[in-house]
């Protein structure tokens, strides 16, 4: 098999120390359906592992893969050195410890394609199964063109590269390149590319394995354990509100929301951050991202009393203060409901009743719900009211949140066969439940909730 001299696209793969990661990785490679039509591009980014052997092993046995060493930089920096290295029209990326669908490049080539579309973004699963993003309520009603973003609001939380292809000359249009050196670098190169995109087309079809370290060594799964992303995170939000002032209102407002609803799951741990962290040099730029985030956004997210004081606090500069004094810390000690008396559940304004009203009682150390809902905005189940970066107060009013004691897992089943899907109950100091749920695939219809059932830990 020869190299095809015009490949009808490019697949970038930065690679570091993922020698364990690999065959199964490559093998995903060699299925693609397209494989002889594609230019890979394999940047082994100064790995110290096997990792290199295996690499050029591929690429001697693959006319169509290029090799391509460097010292250390970092994902970015790996990625920016595969983006000079394209001759075709579209690109597309992966990491080295996940799996591509076989026909998936094929039909997200064949989207672009249609209609000349400058971006597609397409769906994904996640390995082991777990909640991804706002984002996903745009999928399950099939493919779909985005003429005007600000009409789409929650795709700017699909910041992963992964799921996506680029138009080639509207990346050079635009000068996009990856930022080096900071984590978070998928984020400053896609959110701006889709706020840039005149045609974006979503793909219904999952295209895309991500999956999840067992050793729990990816950013994703420590992502506020490590010092480092609290600043990264904090920059990455501080740029985007920039970007989004630079393209007008609409634009501006998307990346307020994002700042907002991205950065809250940080500023919450900020009590019980990293002991390497250095929260007093967060501060200022901590005051300048909530002093740019309108009140009305600010208030869009927050779950509890808690989460408001802290946006106030750090938008009026007195954040480090409420932070050494402790204010509204969590008191200790739970009184749980009284045994089997049935207790309301207050709606969140995003879903509604659907026949009998949501309750829940403690039965011994089990939590029991009874009662229907369904999603208020009529995208069907979980659209607006179930996240996996942010725990939303399910069913419960976003005004209760007092401080989280008691905790367990969830199992919900929406339809009749329809997939299990696993969430979380936490019950307050003062007996009030809050729940976290996934994702559920959004499909018409309503979520019976009387076989629900949580022990409490």
């Amino acid at each position: 098999m020869t190299a095809p001299s015009s490949p009808d696209l490019a697949l970038i793969v930065p690679c570091f120390d993922v020698a364990g990661h690999l065959p199964r990785f490559l093998a995903s490679v060699s299925s693609l359906t397209i494989l002889e039509r594609i230019q890979v591009i394999l940047v082994d980014d100064g790995s110290t592992d096997g990792t290199h052997g295996l690499l050029a092993d591929f690429a001697d046995r693959h006319a169509q893969v290029q090799l391509v060493t460097q010292p250390n930089g970092g994902p970015g920096a790996a990625r920016n050195r595969g983006l000079r290295e394209v001759r075709a029209p579209y690109v597309a990326f992966a990491d080295a410890d996940d799996v591509l669908a076989p026909d998936g490049l094929s039909a997200m080539l064949a989207s672009a394609r249609s209609n000349r579309a400058d971006v597609v973004v397409a769906d994904f699963t996640n390995v082991p199964l777990r909640p991804y993003g706002r984002w996903k309520r745009y999928f399950g009603h099939g493919d779909q063109q985005v003429d005007d973003l600000t009409r789409w609001p929650d795709l700017v939380f699909s910041a992963s590269v992964w799921n996506k292809l680029f138009s080639m000359p509207f990346l050079r249009r635009t000068g996009a390149v990856f930022p080096e050196g900071v984590l978070f670098e998928d984020a400053w190169f896609s959110i701006p590319a889709l706020l840039s995109a005149h045609r974006i087309n979503l793909l219904d079809r999952p295209v895309y394995e991500y999956r999840q370290r067992e050793d729990g060594s990816s950013i994703m799964d420590s992502l506020r354990e490590r010092a480092d992303n609290y600043r990264d995170h904090l920059d990455l939000n501080l740029h985007l509100l920039d970007v989004g002032s630079r393209r007008g209102p609409g634009a501006r407002r998307l990346m307020e929301r994002y700042a907002a609803f991205t950065y809250l799951g940080f500023l919450r741990r900020l009590p019980d951050a990293p002991p390497d962290l250095d929260v007093d040099a967060l501060l200022p730029d901590l005051g300048k991202l909530y002093g740019g985030i309108s009140d009305e956004v600010l208030r869009e997210f927050v779950t509890c009393r808690r989460d408001a004081a802290l946006q106030t606090a750090a938008r009026k500069g007195r954040l480090g203060a409420f932070l050494a004094d402790g204010e509204e810390r969590p008191t200790a000690g739970a009184r749980l409901p009284d045994d089997g008396i049935w207790q309301p559940l207050p709606l969140n304004p995003a879903v509604v009743a659907h026949g009998d009203l949501p309750r829940y009682r403690r039965n011994g150390d089990r939590i029991e719900l009874g009662g229907a809902v369904s999603a208020a905005d009529g995208y069907g189940l979980g659209s607006l009211w179930t996240s996996s970066s942010t725990p939303l107060s399910g069913v419960l009013d976003p005004a209760v949140c007092p401080p989280r004691i008691v905790h367990g897992p969830a199992v919900l089943q929406t339809l009749t066969g329809s997939t299990l899907n696993v969430g979380a109950l936490r019950m307050s100091g003062d007996g009030v439940l809050t729940l976290r749920l996934p994702r559920i695939d959004p499909r018409p219809g309503w979520a019976d909730l009387s076989a629900m059932s949580w022990p409490l830990s």
